[in-house]
């Protein structure tokens, strides 16, 4: 059972207006360097590589950056376990065109690589297929698409992609009168998920089992999450799927302590906010 929508593929047509919005940042008004040392006609063949062992993603950048002058040969597959020094693409063409646009490339391919890399990490530690290790909503503005699709490549899911996209009622959504909160969730006709956060085992109830699709269980012991779940399998009917998600304080120290059964899915905002890096260069060929 999964909630929202994977994103395992990229738009071509939309990713490409976003890299080109993204180099104006960067080229607000030309190349003088390059233009001044290289000839407008020079062409050349280079090659994007590997400096540490990663889990490569970023292909769709590669290949949406650059204009028609420039030939682009994929070596690597996206979600690719790949070891320092391995060719990931090559490339051929104008010169001024490569050289203009090496730094946003090599900073997109880097930090999806990182992401995607970091990700595998956790999904190896739990080392458990039947929950799903979930990013979050914590991503750099302007490129969670491409966030979460690194995160799949890594070997994860996507939880919602936006505010849009389902209804998740937190502890600051909830007031005192929340049997109110409660009759306007079961009015709702809407064909998204609704999951409802729990701080503490006494706020599961017969009534808010009865209306949601998911639970996320925040902030708790392996112990607790335990009687958690337990006491959610007593109170909803046996016809009845919920997703069952935990969150908070989870890292790769302890998330094997969180191997437990009856939970579906482990969210975990680090898998964005605190990936780094990874080291790939650009080589003349």
């Amino acid at each position: 059972m999964i909630l929202y929508k994977q994103i395992t593929s990229l738009d071509k047509t939309k990713l490409r207006k976003t890299m080109t919005a993204l180099l104006k940042e960067d080229v607000p008004g030309g190349d003088p360097t390059t233009q001044a040392v290289i000839l407008k006609n020079q062409t050349g063949t280079y090659v994007f590589r590997s400096r540490e062992t990663m889990v490569f993603c970023g292909g769709p950048i590669i290949q949406s950056t650059f204009s028609k002058a420039v030939k682009v040969k994929l070596l690597v597959k996206d979600g690719q376990h790949i070891q320092a020094n391995t060719d990931i693409a090559k490339i051929k063409g104008n010169t001024r065109e490569v050289l203009t646009k090496e730094r946003l490339v090599l900073n997109m391919i880097q930090h999806l690589s990182g992401v995607s890399s970091n990700t595998a990490k956790y999904v190896s530690k739990l080392n458990n297929p039947k929950i799903k290790i979930l990013d979050t909503r914590k991503t750099t503005p302007g490129l969670r698409q491409l966030e979460k699709y690194a995160v799949n490549k890594g070997g994860g899911y996507n939880h919602r992609l936006d505010l849009s996209s389902g209804i998740m009622v937190k502890d600051n959504h909830i007031n005192k009168n929340i049997e109110y909160i409660y009759s306007k969730l079961k009015k709702l006709n809407n064909k998204i998920p609704i999951q409802i956060e729990i701080d503490m085992i006494k706020q599961i109830t017969r009534e808010n089992v009865s209306i949601v699709d998911a639970f996320l269980l925040d902030n708790m012991s392996p112990n607790t999450t335990r009687k958690c779940i337990d006491k959610i399998n007593m109170l909803k009917k046996k016809s009845q799927q919920i997703f069952i998600e935990v969150s908070g304080g989870i890292t790769l120290k302890n998330i094997s302590q969180y191997n437990v059964s009856g939970i579906h899915g482990i969210s975990i905002g680090a898998l964005t906010h605190q990936s780094t890096s990874l080291d790939i260069g650009l080589d003349i060929n």
